[in-house]
């Protein structure tokens, strides 16, 4: 890493967890975030603290996961310094999301190109999440309370080693899908439903769920929520990134949710996907840049 680089994200990393003064503003200054070593970088979390978690391959960049061309390791990023995981007995290990604990959840697939889901604690134990009647299940986010969700053969919360299933899909009209893509420290989840041939932004408060009008009528996802009801997801309309302050209290009726995105967008990247927003509106997400490669970013106000 070079000097200008380590010395920006140092400045990003410092507002991370602490930048209140601008919050709701849409204006976001922006960092890469690349493992020193790999081909390709994602940042797919961050907490409260300002810690982020993320992938990195080794090999052919922007390869698939599970692909033979290249390899994938979990990284955390805290108090400016990489760390390297893999889950014992992996041939690739993501990393998805983490809690202000330092939890954190993600998948990782084995020899026989299965994929499981884990739940690895601060503390170095490891507990493996396979949903009952899946034969992939993927943890994408974890909250303050050990509450997992992810998605297997459907959608699922998971908690002290329980399941509950969540499915929205309409098994009258079938073809449908869904992912579950983060959970809030207040338990609120959102994620993607593929529906009448777009995918459609939804969020899940309780009993509560609201599935929003797509923006300009395009395909539109959620990917991360925070304490403040802020969620952050991709648009087609917008060259993909986007957050959308306090989601909840701008309802006007069950039938009219709206998101009022903000345009999420690395400078001279061809896309962005923002995956997580802290309680400071810090978000991180990938890109890709000029160089047809993915790397991670944090935007900070």
């Amino acid at each position: 890493m070079n000097r200008r680089f380590v010395q920006a994200l140092v400045v990003c990393l410092a507002l991370a967890g602490t930048a209140f003064s601008q919050i709701n503003s849409s204006t976001y200054h922006y960092v890469a975030i690349n493992f020193p070593g790999g081909a390709s970088t994602e940042a797919h979390g961050i907490n409260n603290f300002g810690e982020i978690v993320g992938f990195f391959n080794i090999g052919v960049a922007n390869c698939q996961f599970g692909s033979t061309l290249c390899r994938f390791h979990g990284f955390k990023l805290k108090n400016k310094v990489f760390t390297r995981i893999d889950i014992p007995g992996a041939t690739d290990t993501r990393v998805l999301g983490l809690n202000d604990g330092g939890d954190i959840v993600g998948d990782y697939r084995t020899s026989d190109s299965s994929i499981h889901g884990f739940l690895l604690h601060h503390t170095g134990t490891l507990q493996k999440i396979n949903q009952p009647g899946s034969n992939f299940t993927s943890a994408s986010g974890v909250n303050n309370s050990l509450t997992v969700v992810g998605t297997g053969i459907t959608g699922f919360i998971w908690k002290n080693g329980v399941f509950t299933k969540l499915d929205i899909t309409n098994h009258a009209t079938g073809g449908e899908s869904e992912t579950i893509n983060g959970i809030s420290n207040l338990g609120v989840i959102v994620g993607s439903l593929f529906r009448q041939d777009f995918q459609n932004a939804w969020q899940k408060a309780g009993s509560d769920l609201d599935i929003y009008q797509r923006i300009n009528g395009l395909d539109t996802l959620l990917n991360g929520v925070n304490g403040r009801d802020d969620v952050v997801g991709t648009a087609t309309v917008l060259n993909r990134g986007f957050v959308s302050f306090h989601v909840e209290s701008s309802e006007t009726g069950e039938t009219s949710e709206t998101l009022k995105p903000v345009r999420i967008h690395f400078p001279n990247a061809t896309d962005t996907i923002p995956w997580s927003i802290n309680y400071a509106q810090a978000i991180v997400g990938s890109f890709t840049g000029s160089d047809n490669v993915s790397h991670g970013f944090l935007a900070v106000h």
